[in-house]
């Protein structure tokens, strides 16, 4: 069999995410709840500037196997003023010990875990439109009070 071609990728923004002190609901029957407001941030691309707004979060299922299961909803304001939504879905997968270290706030770097999103954006009629009609995927690095987020559109 013939491996096709992989798609393409565009890079699309780079989503600075500030965080406030996670809320720990504790253990479910799903994994270890815990829910991280978002407070604000920055949005910079090639074609995308803005702000994130404060009053978004992520709620996060810790599982038994130490997998974070991440589920973020916020929203961000452009520089010519278009409010635009964010659902980003994705896993990050540490060993125990980078796990605890990230727990505790320090800075890990980001090749000793995995941490990948997929992130939907709802955007209204006009410039931004095209975003509700792509696939994009994204990194992230967990730093101690916020996390960068890299976004590419799936071509």
């Amino acid at each position: 069999m013939t491996v096709p071609e992989s798609p393409g990728l565009e890079f699309t923004c780079a989503l600075k995410v500030d965080l406030q002190a996670a809320y720990v609901v504790g253990s479910t029957p799903h994994g270890l709840r815990r829910i991280i407001p978002i407070t604000g941030g920055t949005v910079e691309g090639p074609s995308i500037r803005g702000v994130i707004l404060p009053g978004g979060a992520d709620w996060q299922i810790i599982r038994p196997d130490g997998v974070a299961e991440l589920e973020a909803h916020y929203q961000f304001k452009t520089n010519d003023g278009v409010i635009i939504y964010i659902k980003n879905t994705g896993l990050r997968v540490a060993s125990p010990e980078v796990a605890e270290r990230i727990g505790r706030g320090e800075h890990v770097p980001p090749e000793d875990y995995y941490f990948r999103a997929t992130p939907k954006f709802e955007a209204p009629p006009g410039d931004y439109a095209w975003m509700n009609d792509a696939i994009f995927i994204c990194t992230a690095i967990k730093n101690p009070d916020h996390v960068l987020v890299h976004v590419w559109k799936v071509l």
